[in-house]
């Protein structure tokens, strides 16, 4: 297989790590977002990419898109599949029901489960983390208690992960080439990819992966709709492959008040929100989980396309996207000011296209970096460019900062709230240059931990959780000392 540029991917998809948050006032709320996409590591020309993912539920998701609009119609997905490229589906899931009805795997490493570096067939995606059942569930689940978008869909499951939670770019593209492979086989009109990078990018990203960019187009000049999550880096902006041109890039909302979530990136080629706050979906072992982030929204718009062919069938990807953008709601994110079309069906129950066709999928036109992008420029460099994905952290919280006159300080704060397992420690910082690690407790959440100092004139300070990788999570908000 020809050697690509290694991408690593790794699933744990949990809230971005690349921005550094700047307040401008005092007592900043955990919710403000900085919009300066500040480049967080680069290594030999690399360029770090991250998946897409956090920790009410399902029903209240299918719910608030309004999808019984198209169930009262007699739609619900049955005919079309959607492919899930993620970390495996436990294909035997009860809330499955049996319609996985292909795997594949993918690696770099022979982490296949035949130890080779690829499988197909049954078997070949079984999970090596519980991310891509929960993606599945949310896109076709049904149980007695509540189900996905497209509840009557089948599910073709790829895997491309390898043991140690992370995935190369050749196994990525692999796991697409498949998809394409078996397209009309199995009636796939949409992929999801709850994947994307740390960096995020307002304009078209289509140069940081060419050869990702060329799969995409002929998916959907074949009319399969890549349906990709926006990234939850607090940020202005989308991550890749949400950011390439045609990819139907997905934020996340809350399920009540169209609001986009604070955690979640947003741009004005954002195509759809969608739920994407504490969503319960399907998990390893039969069980089930609840879990946060734009990776949980993603699907649902995935699933939609295949709902909405069941209703309405030979549509573009562009007329699909247009239908169910006409009239929609919209969820407003307040740092940006940004407004995105809010899933919902109750506009294209009525069997009308809306006309004439334009999206918000990024421009063709758009390709030009953002400024602040640390990737190689065509034509700059013959050096080739190594996309990585890590694990991503969430975002501690300080409750308060208390300094003794003994020369002791308290330090009261809330650990992340999701990726904690992926915490090496915690990283105090203040305004006067004081700086000093907190520990990682387990089996706690609000912490209290007392330490010494030797410099009274700080004022406030910020925290953020530091990985075993060494890499950094976003600051929480700034806290004043108290004295």
């Amino acid at each position: 297989m020809k050697n690509k540029s290694k991408v690593i991917v790794i699933a744990l998809i949990i809230v971005g790590l690349v921005n550094l948050f700047v307040y401008t006032k005092a007592n900043a709320e955990d919710n403000d977002k900085s919009y300066k996409n500040i480049k967080l590591e680069v290594k030999s020309g690399n360029i770090i990419y991250r998946m897409s993912e956090f920790a009410p539920s399902l029903k209240s998701a299918v719910s608030t898109v309004n999808a019984s609009a198209l169930y009262a119609k007699g739609a619900t997905g049955k005919g079309y599949s959607v492919a899930v490229v993620d970390t495996g589906v436990n294909a035997s899931h009860p809330f499955l029901g049996g319609r996985v009805v292909a795997e594949a795997c993918f690696t770099y490493k022979a982490s296949c489960p035949n130890a080779q570096n690829q499988m197909i067939g049954v078997g070949a995606a079984k999970p090596v983390h519980w991310h891509g059942t929960h993606v599945a569930g949310i896109v076709a689940g049904k149980d007695s208690n509540s189900n996905g978008i497209a509840y009557g869909a089948n599910i073709v499951a790829v895997n491309i992960f390898e043991k140690d939670g992370a995935a190369y770019e050749e196994s990525l593209l692999s796991g697409l080439q498949y998809v394409y492979s078996v397209k009309d086989k199995h009636n796939i009109v949409a992929v999801n990819l709850s994947l994307g990078t740390s960096r995020v990018w307002t304009t078209a990203c289509d140069f940081v992966s060419p050869d990702l960019t060329a799969i995409v187009k002929r998916f959907i000049d074949a009319g399969v709709a890549i349906v990709a999550a926006a990234g939850n880096s607090f940020s202005h902006g989308m991550a890749n492959p949400a950011c390439i041109t045609g990819v139907v890039g997905v934020a996340a909302s809350y399920s009540a008040g169209d609001k986009i979530t604070d955690f979640s990136n947003v741009s004005q080629y954002t195509a759809f929100a969608a739920p994407g706050y504490q969503i319960s979906s399907s998990s390893l072992e039969g069980g089930f989980r609840t879990a946060s982030g734009t990776s949980m929204a993603s699907p649902q718009v995935a699933g939609a396309f295949a709902l909405y062919a069941s209703y309405k069938s030979g549509l573009s990807v562009a007329q699909r996207v247009n239908d169910l953008q006409a009239n929609c709601p919209k969820a407003y994110d307040s740092p940006t000011q940004i407004y995105v079309c809010r899933l919902n069906f109750i506009n294209v129950s009525g069997g009308q296209s809306a006309s004439p066709t334009t999206t918000t999928v990024v421009s063709p036109t758009t390709t030009v970096p953002a400024p602040t992008t640390t990737t190689t420029v065509p034509g700059q460099s013959t050096t080739t460019t190594t996309v990585v994905y890590r694990t991503q952290v969430g975002k501690p919280r300080l409750n308060s900062i208390i300094l003794y006159k003994n020369g002791t300080m308290t330090v009261a704060y809330i650990d992340v709230l999701y990726g904690k397992s992926l915490v090496s420690y915690y990283s105090l910082e203040c305004d006067n240059g004081f700086a000093t690690q907190l520990p990682v407790i387990n089996g706690k959440t609000s912490q209290t931990f007392s330490l010494t100092y030797t410099e009274s004139s700080m004022k406030y300070c910020t925290l953020h959780a530091v990985s075993h990788d060494g890499i950094n999570g976003p600051k929480s908000g700034i806290l004043f000392i108290s004295k």
